[in-house]
């Protein structure tokens, strides 16, 4: 007689055992795609941070090689320090190639360059007389060089009223300009009075007071400047950028840069950069800034990822940061100053 053995199945412990161990399988796969998410979110944050910061620096260096196109060499380049690690300002300042620039007439030369005020300063009078002779390049009627509603800007040739720096104004024209016998001599007349145009530009009273007719030159000029808004720590930084002569103020250039630092370098001193330029910018080439270190530092959109470090204004800020830095030779500068000495 056969007997037939029955089915056996599974003891509670070996279900048990089973069941633990793909747990613990499922628990390392699970870990290893968390993992990798993780590396996948870090490498794209990483990515985006590091080509915000160099699009940023490409930007600013570009206008950095415009710096100083016909304008007065102490002024392509305006510096504004932020003070020990908080981030600086830079101002680019550059002709536009397409607008004559002009002289205004000297005190004691044909004429009061104020107009029916003082002669001295610019701002004490809404009409300043220009020189027709120093139009660069000369037009074919110099009254057409200028027109209604322009942006003109008026820029110091050196630092005329010692502050430290080249003292520069802006201001639209409220009336096209008008040749004139002003003190017996060929004289272009132009105007900003400021009830005459709605331009925020144009305050009462005129100029700001710190641009010396006998040491000024007028044209259309790129005013651009860089800053990190808002300043850290707060919000999301952002490089900004503000074109003066376009009227949509400050635009985002790149997200996420925490701090815009720059140093300067002056005349033949080739080995030094400085955070404040030591010299008083004036019509002698051993004082004009001739190259700027760029440096910005980005981060990346998340905290808490893998290599993030604490932050140098507030350590409960810990992100992976980037610095890069460039620097960029003004090659205007550098030219004009080459000139002067062969000159001699």
């Amino acid at each position: 007689m056969i007997r037939q053995q029955g089915n056996k199945g599974f003891t509670l412990i070996e279900v048990l055992v089973a069941i633990a161990v793909t747990l613990i399988i499922m628990a390392s796969v699970f870990g290893v795609l968390l993992g990798g998410q993780d590396s996948f979110r870090r490498e794209n944050q990483v990515a985006d941070m590091q080509m915000s910061t160099r699009s940023g620096l490409d930007m600013i260096g570009r206008d950095l090689t415009l710096a100083g196109y016909k304008t007065p060499p102490a002024s392509a380049v305006i510096w504004s320090d932020g003070g020990g690690i908080q981030p600086d300002e830079v101002t680019i300042v550059y002709a536009d190639p397409n607008i004559p620039i002009s002289r205004p007439k000297q005190c004691g030369a044909g004429g009061q360059g104020g107009g029916g005020g003082p002669c001295g300063t610019i701002g004490r009078s809404s009409t300043l007389l220009l020189d027709p002779e120093t139009f660069d390049p000369m037009p074919g009627v110099v009254e057409e060089s200028y027109e209604y509603g322009m942006m003109l800007t008026a820029i110091e040739t050196a630092d005329c009223n010692g502050d430290g720096q080249v003292g520069l104004t802006h201001f639209h024209l409220t009336q096209d300009p008008q040749m004139t016998t002003a003190g017996g001599e060929p004289t272009v007349q132009i105007n900003h009075n400021p009830g005459k145009i709605d331009s925020e530009l144009n305050l009462p009273g005129g100029f700001n007071h710190e641009v010396n007719e006998n040491c000024a030159v007028v044209g259309m000029f790129r005013v651009i400047t860089y800053r990190v808004s808002p300043p850290p720590p707060v919000g999301h930084p952002t490089l900004e950028r503000k074109d003066l002569s376009d009227p949509a103020g400050w635009i985002a250039v790149a997200h996420n840069i925490e701090n815009l630092q720059v140093r300067y370098g002056i005349g033949n001193d080739g080995m030094n950069l400085f955070d404040v330029p030591p010299l008083v910018p004036s019509d002698d080439p051993l004082t004009w800034i001739n190259r700027v270190d760029v440096t910005l530092t980005g981060r990346t959109e998340e905290q808490n990822l893998k290599g993030a470090t604490a932050g140098a204004f507030d350590p409960s800020e810990v992100y992976v940061r980037k610095t890069v830095s460039s620097q960029v030779g003004l090659r205007n500068v550098v030219n004009e100053a080459e000139n002067r000495a062969t000159a001699f």
